[in-house]
């Protein structure tokens, strides 16, 4: 395997961990302050690595511009209606749902990137759209016994896996130019942090921002995984193909699940069908990356 197949497989358990310290930071802390945490600390870590390594200081305006484009949609909207969705239907019901991101990215390498994938990469598509009905099957079995409201929470993972296969669209159109990952992602996480701030009375309850210490710690700890997940990915990005990244970042079922198991005992309950939901995306993943 090559470092375009082991940087995503590390992004994907490296994001694993940051959804799991969320999901903790959110018994005390609301979403938005830790979206915020973590981006502004990503944020600063891409632009304070990009100035010592001298790209920062040789970009152009034209990838800039790509690089925060990227950022609204996926470090903006995309990451607010992905927590939203885990506050309403949980992080191990979430994460499958948001893990089809594959099925539009593959559409959009197709149309905009001139990729043109073969039956395996359908196939695994299919297997992705397979775990998400199943989860989906399995979330109204459920419904009798939750809240009410829970019920709609399946659309905010659907709407950030969309926003989510455009980042890497426009981060290569922006590599066109000159690939600098860690510009990419400082600049990108940067304008993920402006949408925020500005669309934040339009949130759910006026957008809170509250974090207590327990919180804020396991916000931390979300945004330096994430630092790493997202300097691998931004790094693969600059030389591996869209079809061959996203898939196998997208792995990040499996590991939620099993890590969920141990550590998420009392708050998520792990049953067949979200297992086997997880186990589709992944099969999915695979079948794309594998035999493309």
């Amino acid at each position: 395997m090559g470092w375009g197949v082991i940087l995503p497989i590390l992004t994907s358990m490296a994001y694993a961990v940051t959804l799991i310290c969320l999901r903790q930071g959110i018994r005390s802390g609301t979403p938005l302050a830790g979206v915020l945490t973590i981006n502004v600390l990503v944020s600063a870590f891409g632009i304070a690595a990009a100035w010592a390594r001298g790209t920062l200081q040789a970009s152009s305006l034209t990838p800039l511009l790509w690089f925060m484009a990227a950022g609204y949609l996926g470090q903006g909207i995309g990451q607010i209606t992905f927590y939203a969705g885990i506050e309403r239907m949980g992080v191990s019901r979430a994460t499958p749902v948001q893990s089809a991101t594959p099925i539009w990215a593959v559409l959009f390498a197709f149309a905009f990137l001139g990729e043109r994938p073969g039956l395996a990469v359908w196939a695994g598509t299919f297997a992705i759209v397979a775990g998400v009905a199943l989860l989906s099957l399995g979330e109204e079995g459920e419904a009798r016994g939750r809240a009410r409201g829970s019920r709609g929470g399946l659309v905010y993972p659907i709407v950030s896996s969309v926003l989510y296969a455009l980042v890497p669209i426009f981060a290569k159109a922006a590599f066109a130019h000159q690939k600098t990952p860690f510009v990419g992602l400082g600049f990108a996480f940067l304008g993920g942090t402006l949408i925020l701030l500005a669309g934040r009375p339009l949130l759910p309850g006026g957008g809170k921002v509250r974090a207590d210490g327990r919180a804020m710690r396991w916000f931390l700890l979300a945004a330096l995984s994430t630092a790493a997940a997202a300097s691998m990915f931004w790094t693969a990005l600059t030389f591996a193909d869209v079809a061959i990244v996203l898939p196998l970042s997208r792995l990040v079922p499996l590991w939620v699940v099993a890590l969920s198991y141990f550590f998420l005992g009392g708050l998520e309950r792990i049953t067949w069908p979200v297992a086997l939901a997880a186990l589709a995306v992944v099969a999915g993943g695979v079948l794309i990356t594998a035999f493309r």
